[in-house]
């Protein structure tokens, strides 16, 4: 079992003289390990030429799926569009069979696809992709959105929520773990690949072997009811340009789980993660990932008490966050 380690971050700043050096060579040294470390999972894990997986197929098959979409919702949709994405979904349909969710999905994405482009000339693999069994039922294609969004003043509900450091005792409601992934599932994903999975636990024994790994729950992991280990999969990134989109869509995916479980009474508190190449190895072991996992946060959560102190935790006037209309360059 790994030792907890100090955050990240929260070490003062090295003193001059020798030492100071030695402490500013071994930051340096643990700089560029831990950058070469996620870059070599990423270009082992991502689809840079070909999708070497089916997770890389199945992402693939989403994205295709989605480009068509994205086309046929324009507001000048025009017949037509996308024929070298449709054509390579449908071989990825071919290939693979229609069997999975990703699959179901792009099928039923590609029969709406069809149906659009149902009086121009359509690449020959479509056909034969069409008469695949798979995705009745799925609404995919084009919806329709608009009108007033149920009644919430999010502003009050996103400030009411704080980080929680005192947990009443007692089960966390299944359900309301399962309502918050759910409210996760919701969160904007690049090209509808939704690579992410919130693994939890809710054993007592389970959560103390989990949260062994990360220091900054030391003074009150105890009282935890659950813990999440949120994750995008590497396999389901294509190139270059993609290589920060496993944190951001990780990131969008946590903070929706967050509200999620806000909003279902629950105290949330979220267990950073920027730690070094051996302590992420050795969750990933103790949990089970997969190197193609990449963690992205933990996430501490439980039973609300009737009153507990939290940090007050005061944010800056709204003008440090927002430039609105500011000039452009030239």
């Amino acid at each position: 079992m790994a030792e907890a380690r100090p955050e990240a971050g929260r070490r003062l700043a090295a003193g001059g003289g020798l030492s100071g050096l030695w402490s500013r060579v071994r930051a340096e040294a643990a700089f560029w390990q831990g950058a070469l470390y996620d870059a070599v999972r990423f270009r082992r894990h991502a689809w840079l030429h070909r999708a070497h997986s089916p997770e890389s197929r199945a992402a693939r098959m989403l994205a295709d799926a989605h480009f068509l979409e994205y086309g046929m919702a324009l507001r000048e949709a025009r017949p037509g569009f996308g024929l070298a994405r449709a054509a390579r979904l449908a071989g990825d349909l071919r290939d693979g069979g229609s069997g999975g969710p990703a699959a179901h999905i792009g099928l039923a994405t590609l029969r709406g696809w069809a149906d659009f482009n149902r009086d121009t000339a359509l690449p020959p693999g479509i056909a034969p992709a069409l008469a695949l069994t798979g995705g009745e039922g799925i609404a995919a294609g084009v919806a329709q959105a608009g009108g007033a969004p149920p009644a919430t003043d999010f502003l009050a509900f996103a400030q009411s929520r704080r980080s929680v450091r005192h947990f009443a005792p007692g089960p966390v409601p299944e359900a309301a773990i399962r309502r918050a992934v759910a409210a996760a599932q919701a969160a904007p994903s690049s090209c509808n690949r939704q690579t992410c999975t919130a693994h939890v636990w809710t054993d007592r024994a389970l959560i103390d072997r989990v949260r062994r790994h990360q220091a900054g729950n030391r003074t009150f992991g105890h009282e935890l009811g659950g813990i999440a280990v949120i994750t995008s999969d590497l396999r389901h990134w294509e190139h270059a340009g993609e290589r920060y989109q496993p944190w951001i869509d990780g990131g969008l995916f946590a903070m929706s789980l967050c509200h999620g479980l806000h909003a279902e009474g629950l105290g949330t508190c979220f267990l950073n993660w920027s730690v070094t190449p051996a302590t992420d190895r050795a969750l990933r072991a103790e949990i089970g990932l997969d190197d193609s996992q990449l963690v992205i946060v933990l996430l501490g959560f439980g039973l609300m008490p009737d009153s507990a102190s939290v940090c007050a935790s005061p944010r800056l006037p709204e003008g440090a966050a927002l430039r609105l209309n500011p000039p452009l360059a030239g």
